[in-house]
């Protein structure tokens, strides 16, 4: 990501922490970069401690994106660092599972626009499983809400967002249906 960010020209900065150089992979990649001095901050936990999250992000510019990987207790602190200084600025978080309760939920009807079948979601399945016994080709990936493969715009329905992936823009007519549901029960997918 940084490598792309560096070629593109955008304006990144990047906070590596772990607990010692040794256990950091990439950290001989991220230097090469040019402008990697001025724009990488690491942070050894066991020599430095836990970054200042506040100094971290306090010059992220509205409209910005800060993405972050990591256990839930840093990206938790960063959510919450990121509400109480900066609003305007969005973070999309990188999980290796699902978020606690992402998984299910309320039994959902769903209507596939192009198909024109119309599919009942029962509570213990996803709606990516339901949609995928109808249209079996359909592309989908890891299944927990954060690759993006399985992105559909919203025809109608107002969906429970429980992915960390798509921004507040996507989400006025998208969903992940690997992991997010309905708020009002119904759905209409461009499928």
């Amino acid at each position: 990501m940084v490598r792309e960010s560096a070629a593109r020209g955008s304006d990144w900065r990047l906070l590596y922490v772990g607990r010692s150089r040794a256990s950091m992979p990439f950290l001989d990649e991220i230097g090469a970069l040019a402008e990697a001095e001025s724009r990488v901050t690491i942070v050894e936990t066991n020599v430095e401690g836990l970054p200042d999250l506040s100094v971290a992000l306090e010059s992220a510019p509205h409209g910005a994106i800060v993405h972050v990987c990591g256990p839930e207790p840093l990206m938790d602190a960063v959510i919450d660092t990121l509400g109480a200084l900066r609003p305007g600025v969005e973070a999309r978080l990188e999980r290796f599972h699902p978020a606690d309760g992402a998984a299910h939920g309320d039994t959902v009807e769903v209507e596939l626009r192009r198909t024109g079948a119309t599919l009942t979601v029962p509570v213990d399945r996803s709606v990516l499983s339901a949609v995928r016994e109808r249209v079996p080709d359909l592309a989908y990936s890891c299944e927990q809400g954060f690759c993006g493969t399985c992105k559909v715009r919203v025809l109608g329905g107002t969906p429970e967002h429980r992915d960390e992936l798509l921004t507040v823009e996507e989400r006025a007519d998208s969903m992940l249906i690997c992991v997010s549901r309905s708020q009002d029960g119904r759905l209409v997918l461009d499928v």
